[in-house]
């Protein structure tokens, strides 16, 4: 029996690769389906998916025939693309090199992404207003995710290094195919029902618009926007959108990014306290500078050693004022006295004021009883006598009822004048008898003089055995010095 060949696994790609190719049949050809993980790289190329409800096609477009396209295809169009069927030896798969391609429409994925979309929006699944803010420092985050992907150890990864101490509960579940949605939807709702986390994360990993279907799915959309729980959706890769996004709290372009913004940075924060840690002690120590130095400044300051000093100056300003008023306060009685006398003696004789109008009243008396004096010619003096005759009554009266107003109005300027200044006397009076030195030694004070009556000011002043005299509010007391001390010795 003869041996069957054994082929190598080049041989073996080869020769499917010459099947496939050398038959024609595969060549020219026109496929139908929906655009999937459409991606054109700086090179130009283009790889992407055909996809129906069944089966996926591979498939490259290449630079130059790229080219020619009006518009580079979106995942979830329809097309018919036009090549022909090649083998890639070097991994053993089929792919269509597609020389055309012709847009037929949007495939029946995006048509029900986009029906269902406007209708959750219209129920206001996705309004801003709905989101529930994320805690700034949780404790307890939980993940919802495939427990064999990258996407749950990179969040962990995250999470442990942001925040050491952050408890992480993983609900595995998967995230594609017909149980799927399922799946998260009753991770989503236990975690809620039994208070499991402060925030969630739930996602996957990147892969195609089929392999993402999961978290486009009603179910799992209203489970998100239902949960109490806030929620950071992390589905794919940052240019994939699902309807899971949407109705998301918060929504990350990758896992990695989600754990960053569910778990606070611990770092971030002990890094604000040290700030502000160096920030107090450095204005505990500049207020600790100021209170030193103020306390410096006082401890310098000679009052500090001197504290009677305080009481000297005003002592001496005060036994000034007693001084300056016992000096000055006779001679202003004195002149008050007089002023007051004066107008008393006016108020007794007001007719004095009127001497000077009464003299001119004499001389014309004087006139009238003898005008030839005055008057050359006889008949100048008859004339002047015969009128004066006939006016003297007129001025009697006139100078009569002048100088009667005058001395009425002179009675009630006197009367007034003599008020206000007895008003002004009072109140000058009073304000003199608040600074008396009287007053002053009703207060408690007293005034110490020597023998010959000088006010005294220092114990340097007088000797033992000298009398002195202690003027009171209530009288006088006079002393005989048996002892002298003076502040300094005090002070020691």
């Amino acid at each position: 029996m003869a041996e069957k060949q054994i082929y190598t696994v080049s041989e073996m790609n080869r020769l499917v690769k010459g099947l496939v190719e050398g038959s024609g049949d595969v060549a020219n050809i026109q496929v139908r389906g929906e655009i999937s993980n459409f991606k054109r790289y700086p090179s130009g190329h283009c790889y992407f998916s055909l996809k129906d409800n069944s089966a996926v096609l591979k498939c490259v477009m290449f630079r130059h025939q790229a080219m020619h396209l009006v518009k580079f295809p979106e995942n979830g169009d329809t097309v018919v693309a036009i090549g022909s069927i090649r083998v890639y030896e070097r991994d053993g798969i089929y792919q269509l090199y597609v020389d055309l391609m012709k847009a037929e429409g949007i495939g029946s994925l995006m048509q029900a992404y986009e029906k269902l979309k406007n209708k959750l929006a219209g129920e206001g699944l996705f309004a801003e207003e709905n989101k529930k803010q994320l805690p700034v420092y949780p404790r307890r985050v939980g993940i919802i995710t495939s427990p064999a992907g990258a996407a749950v150890r990179d969040i962990i990864t995250v999470s442990r290094r942001r925040d050491p101490g952050v408890q992480l509960f993983l609900f595995p579940v998967a995230v594609q195919g017909k149980a799927a949605a399922g799946e998260i939807v009753r991770a989503i709702r236990f975690m809620n029902r039994h208070h499991l986390a402060e925030v969630l994360i739930v996602g996957r990993g990147g892969g195609s618009l089929e392999d993402l279907w999961a978290f486009n799915e009603e179910a799992v959309v209203r489970a998100i926007a239902a949960s109490d729980i806030p929620v950071v959706s992390s589905v794919g890769h940052e240019t994939d959108f699902t309807l899971s996004d949407f109705a998301a709290d918060k929504r990350a372009a990758t896992p990695s990014q989600a754990a960053e913004i569910a778990v606070a940075d611990v770092k971030h924060y002990l890094r604000q306290v040290e700030g502000e840690q160096e920030k107090l002690i450095t204005y505990m120590q500049h207020i600790l500078r100021e209170k030193t130095q103020a306390w410096q400044r006082a401890a310098d300051n000679p009052m500090m050693s001197r504290p009677l000093q305080i009481f000297e100056k005003p002592e001496e300003r005060l036994d000034r004022a007693i001084m300056r008023l016992a000096n000055t306060l006779p001679v202003r009685l004195q002149n008050r006295e007089l002023r007051l006398q004066q107008a008393v003696r006016i108020l007794k004789n007001p007719e004095r004021l009127l001497t000077e109008p009464d003299r001119r009243l004499k001389a014309a008396v004087k006139v009238l009883r003898h005008p030839e004096k005055y008057l050359e010619k006889p008949e100048q003096q008859y004339m002047i006598l015969e009128k004066a005759l006939k006016n003297q009554k007129r001025f009697y009266e006139y100078y009569d009822k002048k100088f009667s107003g005058l001395a009425k109005d002179m009675r009630r300027g006197i009367k007034d004048l003599t008020e206000r200044k007895s008003r002004e006397l009072a109140l000058l009076t009073a304000r003199m008898d608040a600074v008396s030195p009287l007053k002053v030694l009703g207060r408690g004070y007293s005034m110490t003089m020597d023998e010959n009556g000088k006010l005294l000011k220092s114990v340097n002043a007088v000797h033992w055995g000298e009398e002195i005299r202690t003027r009171l509010n209530d009288g006088e007391i006079y002393s005989v010095i048996q002892q002298i001390d003076p502040a300094e010795r005090k002070a020691e």
